[in-house]
């Protein structure tokens, strides 16, 4: 198979990134010839050829000299079958059509919500509304988009071509059944949406699993709004003071400033690795006592909590979005109603105060892990990619 790849961007960054990173080169390992164009490039996958073509970003329109870019390259490649990994240049997806087969890839919310994270700007709340004409009455009431302005209809214009474009790919790949439900429910024919997780590299997974003392809880990811670590630090700070674990950050971002003073005036020990590599953040879980993913939009997956559960730790999360693909309350975890800190605090403080239920969960999260091996995902994708 000679596989083109569109990608929105290639890196160590963000969970598309990282699923990427170990997609493509097992899927060249597999026998594709792989062909990759990205938008921005931070680092390619190991092996691969890759090559910059700077479509348009998700608010600009689609950039015609780009999709000319992508014809030339699919004149010069000849591929079988084409990849577009949330690609959200409405004129690149579609120039990708005369390729023999299409797969869309959808990793998060952007290619159906104009905000890009399905949140309520004015109340932070999630929105369930499907992309259209609620989009216009909610600039309105809650100032999504650019508010009540021109502009907002041009932009909810431009998804509603992306949406278009990505229901005349020959499969969609969706990181998890929320993100297959909502692709369903923005217009996409339900028998060509197909659910394949994010994957793990075996080298991921723990064995044996390390034991730690209890008194570490774990966030790894992008530091801003919507992966909630604000939040998380004031459920830390209900904790008791005897007995408030200390909180290690791996990742950085803009709310990280923020997050670390609140920690100073609560009393809360916040240790601030930075942006580190997937070994790293490996080795933090292993240090760490349990993790936690206090998401506050409806996270489309929510890599780290497999992350955590293949190192062998019990995860605690904000119940919402995708986060049931992988975390099955008072089975591998504890799941919380979103939002609520004082839930947050007490699922925290019952699983570093039990030693035999946290073990116990831990011990069922690193089985469930088993479930988001690499090689299943290669196989759904192959399958997709090729037509079988």
């Amino acid at each position: 198979m000679r596989l083109l790849v569109a990608a929105e961007r290639l890196g160590p960054l963000g969970g598309m990134e990282r699923a990427l990173g170990v997609l493509l080169p097992a899927l060249a390992a597999r026998g594709a010839q792989v062909r990759v164009l990205a938008r921005t490039i931070a680092a390619p996958p190991s092996g691969l050829d890759a090559s910059v073509i700077s479509w348009a970003e998700e608010h600009a329109p689609p950039d015609p000299a780009a999709a000319n870019a992508v014809h030339d390259a699919i004149r010069a490649f000849a591929p079988d079958a084409a990849l577009a990994a949330n690609v959200m240049d409405a004129g690149v997806v579609a120039a990708l059509r005369s390729v023999p087969r299409v797969v869309y890839q959808v990793h998060d919310h952007r290619p159906f919500c104009p905000n890009g994270d399905r949140r309520f700007p004015r109340t932070g709340a999630n929105c369930t509304h499907a992309l259209g004409g609620a989009c216009v009455l909610h600039a309105l009431t809650d100032g999504c988009a650019y508010g009540p302005r021109p502009r907002t209809l041009q932009l909810l214009r431009r998804r509603e071509a992306l949406r278009d474009a990505i229901a005349g790919a020959d499969a969609v790949a969706a990181a998890s059944r929320y993100v297959a439900a909502l692709a369903r429910r923005s217009g996409i024919d339900a028998a060509r949406v197909n659910e394949i997780p994010m994957p793990l590299p075996d080298d991921a997974f723990a064995s044996p699993v390390v034991e730690t003392p209890a008194g570490i809880v774990a966030f790894a990811g992008r530091v801003v709004a919507q992966k909630g670590l604000l939040s998380l630090v004031r459920a830390i700070g209900r904790i008791d003071a005897a007995r408030r674990p200390r909180l290690d950050v791996y990742g950085d971002g803009p709310e990280l400033a923020e997050a670390t003073a609140c920690a100073g005036r609560l009393d809360v020990a916040l240790t601030a690795f930075g942006s580190v590599d997937p070994a790293a953040v490996r080795d933090g879980f292993d240090r760490a006592t349990v993790a936690a993913v206090p998401s506050l939009w409806a996270e489309p997956f929510g890599l780290a909590g497999i992350e955590a559960h293949a190192r062998g730790r019990a995860v605690v999360a904000y119940d919402a979005g995708g986060i049931d693909a992988w975390l099955r309350d008072g089975r591998n975890g504890l799941a919380v109603t979103l939002g609520d800190e004082a839930a947050l605090a007490r699922a925290l403080a019952r699983l570093l105060d039990d030693d035999a239920l946290r073990t116990r969960l831990a011990t069922q999260g690193r089985a469930d892990a088993e479930r988001f091996r690499l090689g299943p995902a290669v196989d759904a994708l192959w399958d997709l990619l090729s037509g079988g």
